[in-house]
């Protein structure tokens, strides 16, 4: 669903804008490709390549894409989204970037990416769940604490988001390895080594107030899909 905070315009982007290239006879290199898709939507410039994406901090247009950290094989896990909510966002990403600056809280959030990005780039590269859980949690905590102290404040949760949020937490504790996290929507993203997507995915789908269960791995690199085959 659009504008449900699952990421449909970074996907939507990053598809346009290789079509566009294509269609256009412009043969460019990937980071191109992303430093154009983002323009569209930040977040689309981290669709287009492949696995474990990096989006380079730069202030200037030329360095400001995404890049492969680690390809889509380096590590099996899966995305299990519980979707509490499928309507369209009454506030859209763009405008809630905008108001992000009025929370008190945004400099403190700003300030603690670089260190908190580095940790989590090493659990990637590690294969470290363990240490990835808690990095990923603090981050999208962080995020959902700046939507609502901003003014006015954006309040994207669901009564069903927070249970989800308490259920993983308390999977977890009793050995399963999953992590939730939260785009700026109220479903809610709950990730886990493949080898347990399958039980993630029944004890969400048994949850009141989770109306679906959708279920991805890692992704591959935005690519051209030839029409005429087959």
């Amino acid at each position: 669903a659009a504008g449900a905070g699952l990421a449909s315009s970074a996907s939507a982007f990053a598809a346009l804008t290789l079509a566009a290239c294509a269609a256009a006879g412009l043969d460019l290199p990937q980071w191109q490709i992303s430093r154009l898709a983002r323009r569209g939507s930040g977040s689309a410039c981290r669709s287009v390549p492949d696995g474990f994406v990096e989006w380079n901090a730069c202030d200037e247009d030329d360095c400001s894409y995404g890049r492969t950290l680690a390809p889509a094989d380096h590590w099996d896990l899966s995305d299990v989204i519980a979707v509490v909510e499928t309507g369209h966002k009454a506030t859209g990403s763009s405008q809630g970037h905008l108001l992000a600056a009025t929370s008190p809280l945004h400099q403190a959030r700003v300030a603690a990416v670089p260190s908190l990005l580095e940790r989590c780039k090493s659990a990637v590269l590690q294969r470290d769940f363990a240490a990835l859980t808690p990095l990923v949690e603090q981050d999208a905590l962080a995020m959902s604490a700046v939507m609502m102290t901003s003014t006015p404040s954006l309040i994207y949760w669901m009564p069903a988001t927070l249970a989800v949020i308490q259920a993983v937490e308390s999977w977890r504790a009793d050995g399963l390895p999953v992590a939730f996290t939260i785009d700026a929507g109220p479903n809610v993203h709950c990730l886990c080594p493949a080898q347990s997507a399958a039980q993630v995915r029944q004890q969400l789908a048994v949850m009141s107030g989770v109306k679906d269960v959708l279920v991805s791995g890692v992704g591959g690199p935005a690519r051209l899909i030839d029409q005429n085959s087959g």
